[in-house]
């Protein structure tokens, strides 16, 4: 057994499941003496019902969750050769992909014995438009071991929620005309764009910001993970020994009862012959 099997088969049952065969599996590993790969399982968070959701639609649609993540691929390079017509359409198919993969992801759910509320169907077309926007989410996508829902904070390309006008195709709506009295058009544009170019070095300061204290939180949170996991081991180690010194000394207490029984009947039969003895004397 290594890590990826073991979270393979995790990830994989229900979440109902997940504690139970998580101490199940980590104390295999510390029966094979394997310190560090309990200490990793052990750390392996149980996922939630959309992280679960998300997890089944990778197992059992695999190649519809290829064909999700080609279309992410495609609005990336259409992003980076700047072509509106093409991005458009594919922004509208992403749409109708990302419906049609959360229906699926749901009714497999269904399968397995949950029906799953709007908060969890939201939280799954979340994490699938991450997956679409961000490789390395789409890679933790396909694994199916994701543990949460995931999102999207980066700056690639928009991110409609599925039915909204974009995402169902509709036309991009059409540029402001500038009326001749507001001043000379190249002069308008400019500002206008010095005005974004401001505001988008704004919003990266402040996602970068909040990208750095995120993780910092996140670094954080894995410490006080990793040691506390440390200290349960540490102590399941030290019940073990216990246990063991307690078995040692159940025995030890069961053999000394039985040799103080034999020495007790050894009393008696010394008492019996110096009784014996003091007869025999006095008939003399």
């Amino acid at each position: 057994m290594d890590l990826e099997s073991a979270s393979q088969e995790l990830y994989a049952g229900s979440p109902d499941d997940f504690v139970a065969r998580r101490k199940e599996l980590v104390a295999q590993a510390r029966a094979a003496k394997d310190r560090p790969l309990a200490t990793a399982i052990g750390a392996l968070r149980r996922p939630t019902r959309s992280a679960w959701l998300v997890n089944l639609y990778a197992r059992e649609a695999p190649d519809e969750l290829s064909a999700l993540l080609d279309l992410g691929a495609a609005l990336q390079a259409a992003q980076q050769q700047l072509s509106g017509p093409e991005l458009r359409r594919l922004s509208a198919d992403r749409g109708k992909a990302l419906s049609a993969a959360t229906r699926r992801a749901v009714e497999i759910g269904r399968d397995h014995g949950y029906d799953a509320p709007e908060a969890a169907r939201v939280e799954v077309t979340q994490t699938l438009q991450a997956a679409l926007a961000d490789p390395e989410t789409g890679a933790q996508v396909r694994l199916g071991t994701l543990s949460q829902a995931q999102s999207y904070g980066g700056f690639g390309f928009a991110l409609e929620p599925a039915g909204s006008p974009a995402a169902e195709g509709s036309a991009a709506p059409e540029p402001a005309v500038v009326s001749p009295v507001d001043g000379p058009p190249e002069v308008d544009r400019a500002a206008e764009q010095r005005a974004r170019a401001e505001e988008h070095r704004l919003a990266r300061e402040r996602a970068e910001h909040q990208l750095g204290e995120a993780e910092e939180a996140l670094a954080a949170a894995a410490e006080e993970a990793r040691v506390a996991t440390e200290r349960a081991d540490g102590l399941a180690e030290r019940v073990e020994q216990l246990r063991s010194e307690l078995a040692g000394a159940e025995e030890a207490e069961t053999a000394a009862r039985q040799d103080a029984r034999a020495a007790r009947r050894l009393v008696g039969e010394r008492e019996v012959s110096l009784q014996e003895a003091r007869e025999a004397l006095a008939v003399l």
